[in-house]
């Protein structure tokens, strides 16, 4: 689940508005140096640098830098538990399926 081995195209922005795109997630991956988001539910979220070293907030409490949080309002509305950058390329985890419940 929380493999990240699909690569991210422009057809998972189909319903996402300005300025999310492919290209706009790319570069806040670059300008902040990640490697990857992972997304645990709920407003659980854990950015690690291309260092390993975590990404947090300045300040407790503080939220992350607005880009950052654009890019995590995605991963929760499209589902998405991680996406990493590796040599240029974005990939997302596969999209978990509906339970029939």
């Amino acid at each position: 689940m929380y493999e990240a081995g699909i690569e991210l195209k422009e057809e998972d922005f189909e319903f996402s508005k300005p300025p999310l795109s492919k290209r706009f997630i790319r570069l806040v991956f670059e300008k902040y140096q990640l490697e990857y988001i992972a997304y645990f539910g709920g407003n659980m979220f854990y950015v690690s640098r291309q260092n390993s070293e975590p990404f947090t907030p300045l300040y407790p409490g503080a939220r992350y830098p607005e880009d950052i949080e654009l890019v995590f309002d995605f991963m929760v509305r499209e589902r998405i538990r991680r996406i990493k950058y590796e040599k240029g390329v974005l990939y997302r985890s596969a999209v978990p399926g509906l339970s029939d419940s």
